[in-house]
Formats: structure tokens, sequence, C-alpha cells
């Protein structure tokens, strides 16, 4: 006799998946989606991690808590606040001060957003550099998109040229100075903080 299967499938398990991105997008606690849905903490979690599965019902009464359609949710159709889009035409570059390098950069981001992934766009003229060293939490991603950087951390420096990219832990302290005429870089920084489970 054929064994039945019990295991939840890779497409299901996208379905939780879904979810918690769509909560995360809105800021809510795992809790918060309980009370509003009047399903238990650890079912919602347990669903949101692919162990469990939930009803129509209870489909229901999440989509309506996330204010999305259930397809949205469940990945079937794309919810209107899961993308965002940044036109080059309509981008902002704000200047840092000369004493601090004169570089320009625009923030790619989704606005409002305070947790996860940050990108930026930074253009740096000829040797230009920061006077003071960042640093931060999560992962920082640099990739060159034009001309050639050198990247100065604490026990080594690193020159990047286009195409190049170059990851590590944010908390590192460093500084960035441009080594060609204009140089442009793709900053990326993930912080896996996301509002508390």
């Amino acid at each position: 006799m054929p064994r039945l299967e019990t295991e939840p499938q890779v497409a299901d398990l996208n379905h939780g998946l879904f979810v918690r991105e769509c909560r995360s997008r809105r800021g809510l606690t795992l809790e918060e989606l309980s009370e509003r849905t009047g399903l238990s903490k650890g079912h919602l979690s347990r669903f949101e991690r692919g162990e469990k599965f939930l009803s129509v019902a209870a489909l229901l009464r999440v989509a309506n808590a996330l204010d999305v359609s259930v397809s949205a949710m469940l990945g079937e159709s794309i919810a209107e606040d899961a993308l965002h889009l940044e036109r080059a035409t309509k981008r902002t570059f704000r200047n840092a001060p000369k004493k601090d390098g004169g570089y320009s950069f625009a923030t790619l981001s989704r606005p409002g957003q305070e947790t996860g992934t940050t990108a930026f766009l930074v253009e740096y003229p000829a040797r230009a550099r920061r006077s003071s060293t960042a640093y931060h939490v999560g992962e920082e991603l640099l990739f060159v998109l034009k001309g050639r950087v050198e990247i100065e951390l604490p026990d080594r420096t690193v020159v990047l040229e286009e195409g190049d990219f170059l990851q590590f832990p944010g908390h590192l302290k460093h500084s960035v100075k441009g080594l060609a005429t204009r140089s442009q870089i793709l900053v990326v920084v993930v912080n896996q903080d996301s509002p508390a489970a």
C-alpha cells in the first residue's frame, strides 16, 4: 500500500514565506497578526516556516488582516507594495560636504523602511575620500558600476575595478576613496533585524 505524503511540498512552503514577507512589510509582529486573525501565534509561526497549513477560512482572515488578496498573499499575483521601482530619471542625488569627501549619493530603497536591506548609489569624484570611517550593523556589499575605488579596512586596503564585488561585516571600520575621474558604486547594507516574530 503506498504511503501518503505528509510532508509539505516545496510550493506549499512558499505560502508561509509570502505571508511572513507581507507581514514584515507592514511592520506587524506575529502577536499582532494573531490578535487580528484570532489564530494562535504558534500556528501562524509554524505556517510561516512551512510546518503547518491554513484552512481556506484562515487564509481569508490572514489576507484580510494584511489587507491583501489571498492570491497576492500566496504569491500568485503581486501586491502593489511588494515592488519598489526607482527610476533613474526621478533619482535625487544628495551631496556630502566637501570636508567629508564631496561624494554624492542617492537612496534606492523603499521610503520608510527601517530594517532589512538598504541600497545606495554612490558617486565619487577623483581622489574623493570620506574624512571619517564608517561602521554600522549588518553586512555591506559593494559593487563597482564605473571607475575604480579603494576600500580601506582596519588591516588592509582593497582596490576594486569596474565589475568587482566586495562583501564584509558592516561593523568593520571602513572608508572609500574614488580612484578614477568618476567612480560609481552600488552599496547595499543588509541588516537581518526585522519586526519581532
